[in-house]
């Protein structure tokens, strides 16, 4: 009887930790399709967001960065978006200077400089799939990088983000952590 017991102990906490695993896994990258043009732009599971520093003082106080692969029939893209977005004012600028809006992502110690692109890239899915943010309106960048600087990123211990030519340059730092949903990404990008 005692052995019975035991058992079912046994299973019933092994069943609490396997639930306690998958719910702690990143979610998984997702394929969405444009009917229009029939690319398919390849989602990281979970956002990176970066709050600015409480030293600073800025409307603007949030950046959410977001992982894409964009399959335009064999022709990979890889794109980082950032949205720069506050909770409570409203918008802001969603069209900066020609020379703004370069992105500086500093991981452990060293810097990655990313310039953006004049415009968004077209056939993105909408902006709920993108994980834009439904608190205010956003500026909305795009940035080609490569697979090497999204693992750098996902594989990072420190990581900041600044924009150096817009005020205030301070740094962001992590606010929700997305990069084991960006580690998954690449992982399934990359292959096995």
């Amino acid at each position: 009887m005692t052995s019975q017991f035991a058992l079912r102990g046994f299973l019933w906490f092994a069943m609490l930790v396997a639930v306690a695993a998958c719910s702690s896994m990143p979610p998984n990258p997702r394929d969405l399709l444009d009917e229009h043009t029939g690319a398919t732009v390849t989602v990281v599971g979970a956002p990176i967001t970066f709050a600015l520093q409480p030293d600073g003082k800025s409307s603007d106080g949030f950046l959410t960065l977001v992982a894409i692969q964009k399959d335009d029939t064999g022709k990979y893209t890889e794109l980082l978006l950032l949205y720069r977005w506050s909770v409570f004012f409203g918008s802001v600028s969603s069209s900066p200077q020609d020379s703004a809006g370069e992105l500086r992502v500093e991981i452990d110690g060293h810097s990655i400089d990313l310039q953006p692109l004049q415009r968004l890239p077209a056939g993105l899915p909408s902006p709920k799939d993108l994980f834009v943010p439904d608190t205010t309106e956003a500026a909305l960048r795009a940035y080609v990088t490569d697979l090497e600087t999204m693992r750098l990123i996902a594989a990072s211990h420190e990581l900041t983000v600044r924009l150096p030519q817009e005020s205030p340059s301070g740094p962001f730092v992590l606010w929700h952590d997305g990069r084991p949903a960006l580690a998954q990404f690449v992982k399934q990008l990359t292959g096995p």
